[in-house]
């Protein structure tokens, strides 16, 4: 029983000064926790938000739907996966470009954001 703590505690010590040093993790043995102080994989950032919530045209628009995405934490991928559309579209959208009207409703859907007509 002895023997094998002993191999724990030097698996874990092995486990420890490799990813540890790779990865920063601070890893607890007893408590059987992993506390990990760098992002794995890409982290989506916020883009900044637009000035007016006016939409004017595409482009403001294109940024409105990217800071709704990026502040809901969803990256392109997972957006478009979510839309039934591609990355490439999608990126085409939050760039100002043109695209299908069904398309952006559906966007503008998925995200939450609400659209109304003014006079």
């Amino acid at each position: 029983m002895h023997e094998k703590k002993a191999i724990n505690n030097t698996t874990a010590k092995l486990i420890q000064t490799k990813l540890g040093k790779a990865l920063n993790l601070n890893i607890n043995v007893n408590n059987a926790t992993v506390k990990t102080k760098k992002t794995i994989g890409k982290q989506v950032v916020v883009s900044k938000k637009p000035q007016s919530e006016t939409i004017k045209d595409l482009k403001t628009l294109g940024e409105m739907i990217k800071y709704k995405r990026t502040k809901s934490k969803l990256s392109i991928k997972k957006t478009a996966q979510l839309c039934g559309i591609s990355d490439k579209t999608l990126r085409t959208v939050e760039n100002g470009g043109n695209v299908n009207t069904s398309t952006l409703i559906t966007i503008i859907n998925m995200l939450g954001l609400k659209m109304s007509v003014g006079e």
